[in-house]
């Protein structure tokens, strides 16, 4: 049996789930902080776990910040065990297997082809790339190139954190076809089970969860997109987000050389908030500023911080130990980016 033996009026429905879900998962409103921690904490009841305390942030990038100030004071313990996504899915399965238990099996895996979303695979994968190679370079910058314990073990760590987070558009393509099969195949008994997907992907960002913390992300702003349907931004970023962190890409690829940019502003910025920095010289909207050495191993760095005085948006370029004046600093990047 085939999706051929649906009915038209069934096969007409398949779109308008298909929209209703892209709606949802990729909604740009912004999340409603006690539906939001409702609808995690239904999950956390559903999978047997204590409820958690809940942190509600700006993005998927200020939520990493949030773990990774944690981790680099050796407190990751506060957040406790990640919960993976083989454990979290178990919602996800125990749904899928009362579905197995009613419609063949070759009906249901053409019906799943039906219900894939491009779109929100390609949001998935550039706004994960992004962030680990973001995340990687700031592991980098704080811990040098050093093989030791300690930086290892938080490396792993790192490594894992997606494993606890999950993501409203991944579950587009299967909600989506699950509330076609209830609704038009008739399956009602089911309602129920979907609900809290349902929940989850209308009321929550990206959100990463810990035994003892979730931590949930708002929806991006913004996401622009091209006559294709591939994440695109002309000149501009294509994803933003409220705390202005954002992704450019060009038709569905990320823009190496913009994003490179915003990476390393991101990772120079970070390192300048956690190290023991000094204003050497400053004018307008420009600074210097001096990394000291606090530990044998850990070169002086000098860095010119630029900061735009209408958007706030911060620009980081690393300078040469030679430069005393904030002046000399700005002319000699200005140069090298001509």
């Amino acid at each position: 049996m085939s999706a051929d033996y649906l009915t038209p009026e069934q096969r007409a429905f398949i779109s308008r789930y298909r929209e209703k879900w892209q709606h949802i998962g990729l909604s740009t409103e912004r999340i409603n902080q006690q539906q939001a921690t409702d609808a995690v904490q239904a999950i956390y009841t559903a999978l047997e776990l204590t409820e958690p305390e809940i942190i509600i942030v700006d993005s998927p990038n200020a939520a990493f910040e949030y773990i990774w100030n944690l981790l680099k004071v050796n407190s990751h313990t506060i957040l406790g065990d990640a919960i993976d996504s083989s454990y979290w899915s178990r919602i996800y399965r125990n749904l899928q297997s009362d579905l197995l238990l009613r419609l063949p099996v070759d009906l249901q895996t053409n019906l799943h082809s039906l219900f894939e979303n491009d779109l929100a695979e390609e949001y998935d994968n550039l706004l994960q790339d992004q962030l680990e190679i973001q995340w990687r370079d700031v592991f980098e910058q704080h811990f040098g190139n050093r093989v030791n314990v300690a930086s290892h073990r938080h490396r792993h760590f790192i490594k894992n954190i997606f494993s606890s987070c999950r993501k409203p558009e991944s579950l587009i393509a299967g909600c989506s076809y699950f509330d076609f099969c209830i609704h038009s195949l008739n399956y009602h008994q089911l309602k129920n089970k979907l609900l809290i997907l349902e929940e989850f992907v209308k009321n929550c960002g990206w959100t990463f969860f810990f035994k003892n913390i979730a931590i949930i992300s708002n929806h991006s702003t913004t996401i622009s997109i091209d006559s294709n349907n591939h994440i695109h931004g002309e000149d501009k970023p294509a994803i933003t987000f409220a705390d202005g962190y954002s992704l450019y890409a060009h038709h569905g690829k990320i823009t190496l050389e913009r994003t490179r940019q915003r990476i390393d502003d991101i990772g120079w910025v970070n390192l300048l908030e956690k190290m023991n920095t000094v204003e050497i010289d400053s004018w307008e909207e420009y600074k210097l500023l001096r990394i000291v050495r606090e530990r044998i191993n850990v070169q002086p760095m000098q860095f010119l911080k630029a900061t735009n005085p209408n958007t706030g948006e911060v620009r980081v370029s690393k300078v040469s130990m030679r430069f005393a004046s904030v002046i000399e600093a700005v002319r000699w990047v200005n140069q090298r980016r001509t």
